[in-house]
């Protein structure tokens, strides 16, 4: 890292690098006006008005934010009218325990405005809203005008750059000269070289800050170039990057609780190409070692690994990983996930490849919304069962009768949170999104906003929260009331009824020698298969309302569902009290995963062959350090988690740490402020983290 980027760096960490809004008057619109035509010039008026953030250090500019006062990009959500109403209805508030409405996330396509420029997107949609008519021309003509406006706002931030640069030294004067030239020329035309390149991803940003997508393939043909012909070296590359990246830190307040968390920006490296090579190049390690270098906490980058991709390959990855105090590096499989995607979503080769994933972990197609933005309570069905079926499952003969009733009940539950998921979709769909959706090339040739269905690649996957739980109860009827007869089906139900008072012997029983998920048995192994059958059966062929493919996903987020769904569930047969919190993601916890780390990942990895678990998924795996502070033992780990991904594991990041260490820092959070944790996709310090969280990390098996 040079003097330069330390400079920024510093001032980035400190909050000074955030770009903040410039207030803009509002003016009476003529009465003759339509809605998307006034929103986009209201939209227009606001850009013009924006002030850049100017500092010596600078090689890039062009970043401006949203304060709600318009129409603004479709990931913070300001001035979306109807997303805040739906938001005040339905956000962090469970609808029947069973619902909650959630954030969503995208991930803008720059390889066009590389490719062609803004001047070229503007081009392609003077030949289309010729033909459109009605609303579709109107959106159109109105992503034509916010084109034009970034264009003219860039050549405004040009001449203030240059008048800024007139008092500089002279070595920063001929830096700030170049990007005047440079802002001039870019995101206006394609992209020539590795410095533009980057550039236009740093202006267009503005229009969709979430993620940066695949940022090796889009960069690769500009690295490549600049290495081959001499005008760029390796070091003058990561410099470029590392400024990227701050812009990305600083793309938060200071002041916001996401400051530290790496869920604000997601993107990932590595991964089949099209040709069906695996992408991992040179540039793909600059990236992430870039990145590493950088004391900071967004943003954070998953390793897209392959069967091609070498073993070296995730040695190295992972020993940044090790290396990383921010926690900011993460592995998934693209064995697994393009499987799912050509073969049960549907998609073309090509546009499969195409993925990444954005926020806690949530897979977006390039120019592609996230389709789905709910959690569910999956545990509810059992809940039903034992405490408002029971006479029905009193009757069951045998635990293919009583799964039959389950399956039942879990069915039902989930059309209903494909209805509430729906519903949120639908109120979502009311608001139109511009600038976003002109970086969203289907968007552009559909002339649909993202929020309306204005997408072919993009997958639907409500999490679905308590998974485990849900297993782990399966198992105990199975194991302990009809194969081997321990606990009678009378007398399971009498104990949630009466929330194990009096039947501490048998909750005893069942943590004791229950066959809990995670332990590689016969019994655990078929009815986590079983279940995810079943889920399987549910949700292949199902489209939403926009007609997006439904994957399952488990993963939490920010927020406490666990716990709200939680507080709202009656006692269930996997041991776990009424009111207490559900689990969430794919793992394991409170030391029922007794055989050992390769146990759990092999139940993991079996759980779901037909990959319908390919939406947004996490297992978050918490080793002891001893594991990574040997090398032999680091080797190992390496080897068996690159075996997990070849046996179907889909996803896997790594928290190495102590029980003891969190459990004294959630006692004493000040003298463990700097300790960091993996979440559910993200990154943050522990202390941070809001109790039910902090108590669930804490309830995770440390392996060793």
């Amino acid at each position: 890292m040079n003097e330069r980027i330390k400079a920024l760096c510093r001032l980035t960490l400190d909050g000074k690098m955030y770009v903040r809004p410039t207030p803009v008057a509002a003016v009476e619109c003529p009465e003759n006006m339509g809605r998307i035509e006034r929103e986009a010039d209201e939209l227009c008026r606001y850009i013009m008005n924006q002030e850049p953030l100017l500092s010596e250090h600078m090689a890039f500019c062009g970043r401006f934010n949203f304060d709600g006062s318009v129409v603004g990009d479709a990931f913070k959500r300001g001035g979306h009218k109807y997303t805040q109403q739906a938001l005040n209805k339905y956000y962090l508030k469970p609808q029947e325990n069973l619902s909650t409405m959630e954030w969503q996330h995208a991930t803008a396509d720059y390889r066009q405005v590389l490719d062609i420029g803004l001047f070229g997107i503007m081009e392609k949609l003077k030949l289309s809203y010729f033909a459109l008519e009605d609303e579709r021309r109107d959106f159109s003509l109105a992503l034509h005008k916010v084109a034009g406006t970034i264009i003219r706002w860039c050549e405004g931030v040009s001449r203030k750059i240059r008048e800024f640069a007139k008092a500089a030294g002279e070595e920063n004067r001929k830096r700030l000269t170049r990007l005047a030239n440079n802002l001039a020329s870019v995101p206006k035309h394609g992209a020539k070289d590795f410095y533009q390149a980057v550039l236009t991803i740093y202006v267009c940003f503005s229009a969709d800050p979430d993620s940066v997508g695949t940022l090796d393939r889009y960069l690769q043909p500009y690295y490549d170039k600049g290495i081959a012909d001499g005008t760029l070296t390796r070091e003058e590359a990561k410099e470029y990057l590392q400024e990227l990246f701050l812009m990305l830190q600083a793309s938060t307040p200071k002041e916001s609780v996401h400051f530290t968390r790496g869920g604000e920006s997601h993107f990932c490296v590595g991964g089949y190409l099209p040709n069906g090579q695996d992408g991992f190049t040179d540039l793909s390690l600059l990236i992430i070692e870039s990145m590493v270098e950088l004391p900071t906490y967004i943003p954070q980058v998953t390793l897209r690994w392959t069967e091609k991709t070498p073993t070296e390959v995730l040695y190295k990855v992972m020993d940044l990983e090790r290396q990383d105090p921010h926690k900011r590096i993460a592995f998934t499989n693209d064995e697994k996930r393009i499987k799912c995607y050509t073969e049960i979503c549907g998609f073309p080769y090509e546009r499969a490849v195409n993925y990444t994933m954005v926020g806690c972990n949530e897979p977006a197609f390039l120019g592609a919304i996230t389709g789905s933005n709910s959690k569910g309570n999956i545990l509810r069905c059992v809940e039903t069962l034992f405490h408002k079926r029971d006479e029905k499952i009193l009757a069951a003969s045998d635990f293919d009768s009583f799964y039959s009733l389950f399956e039942e009940e879990l069915f039902s539950d989930l059309q209903k949170i494909f209805d509430y998921d729906d519903m949120y979709n639908s109120e979502r769909a009311k608001d139109y999104s511009y600038i976003s959706s002109l970086f969203f090339e289907e968007c552009v040739y559909s002339a649909k906003s993202l929020t309306q269905g204005g997408g072919k690649t993009v997958t639907a996957s409500p999490m679905l929260i308590g998974v485990t739980n849900l297993i782990d109860s399966l198992i105990v009827v199975k194991q302990l009331v009809y194969d081997k007869k321990k606990i009678t089906m009378a007398e399971l139900i009498q104990a949630l009824k009466n929330n194990w008072a009096g039947y501490e012997d048998t909750r005893t029983l069942i943590l004791k020698t229950a066959e809990f998920f995670g332990n590689d048995t016969d019994t655990s192994s078929t009815v986590s298969k079983r279940v995810y059958d079943s889920l399987y059966r549910f949700y292949y062929g199902k489209k939403n309302l926009f007609g997006y493919p439904w994957l399952v996903g488990d993963l939490l987020g920010y927020n406490e569902h666990h716990k709200w769904f939680g507080e709202g569930t009656l006692a269930t047969p996997d041991g776990r009290y009424s009111g207490q919190s559900l689990k969430f993601a794919i793992g394991q916890s409170e030391g029922k995963d007794r055989e050992g780390l390769s146990a759990l990942l092999n139940d993991v990895a079996g759980l779901d062959k037909a990959g319908i678990a390919c939406g947004s998924t996490v297992t978050n795996l918490y080793l002891d350090k001893s594991l990574i502070e040997n090398e032999g033992s680091f080797r190992s780990l390496v080897l068996m988690l690159e075996e997990y991904f070849r046996q179907g594991g889909v996803h896997f990041q790594l928290t190495y740490t102590s029980k003891e260490d969190l459990i004294k820092a959630k006692k004493d959070p000040q003298s463990y402020s700097g300790l960091r944790v993996r979440v559910t996709g993200f990154s943050d310090y522990f202390v941070k983290l809001k109790p039910s969280i902090q108590d669930d990390i804490i309830e995770r098996t440390v392996k060793k």
